[in-house]
């Protein structure tokens, strides 16, 4: 009678393991795949930088014809000169485009008998701007300053943007040659305290293209 009582108990037992093997396998065993990437990157080179400069637009001394009795920079009769330009450096690594925005400022251009008189001419890439026959020199400063800004360039990325400087010319002179009163009458009144002048300002813009 214990014979068969403890065959039964080990018979129950070993259903047992079997039961919990079963499920432990149930539980832990199952299909798995696994896979992974791996993805870097830097931030793309900028690294642009532009200074201007116009001090040879304007000079207070033109080869000894034309000499400042002060410290202010001159325009006669005969004299020329030009935008220094503008020195870029770098070599981005995206493609950009180069503008340029103007202010051409003409302020006290006018004489007696001759109503508004700028005998003054401007080239911009070679082209030629100069006062038309009763066209106001303010609309005459617009066109030169509307020539400046519809320059554009692109450069492509990892272009060496110091060619930059070649870009834009911009030129400007008084031709010795000319209407010899009205000349003269703008002459006298600077003597008199009443100078005309004229600024230019260029701004070069640098800006990153899709």
């Amino acid at each position: 009678m214990k014979k068969n009582v403890m065959m039964r108990v080990a018979s129950a037992l070993l259903v047992a393991v079997l039961l919990s093997t079963c499920v432990i396998s149930g539980t832990f065993a199952k299909y798995v795949s696994e896979g992974s990437g791996y993805a870097t990157a830097r931030v793309a080179h900028w690294g642009v930088t532009i200074s201007g400069t116009a001090l040879e637009a304007f000079k207070t001394n033109y080869d000894n014809t034309v000499v400042t009795s002060t410290t202010e920079k001159l325009v006669a009769p005969g004299t020329n000169g030009s935008l220094a330009g503008f020195a870029v450096e770098g070599t981005p690594e995206v493609d950009v485009r180069v503008n340029f925005d103007a202010t051409l400022t003409l302020a006290g251009w006018e004489i007696t008998g001759v109503a508004e008189y700028c005998p003054i001419i401007f080239y911009v890439d070679g082209t030629k701007y100069t006062k038309a026959a009763g066209e106001t020199v303010a609309t005459f400063a617009d066109r030169v300053e509307d020539a400046i800004r519809a320059y554009s360039t692109t450069y492509e990325a990892n272009d060496d943007l110091s060619n930059v400087n070649d870009d834009l010319q911009v030129q400007w002179e008084w031709p010795f040659e000319g209407n010899d009163y009205a000349d003269t009458q703008l002459g006298n009144q600077a003597a008199n305290g009443n100078a005309a002048t004229i600024e230019l300002a260029v701004t070069c813009t640098i800006t990153q293209i899709d």
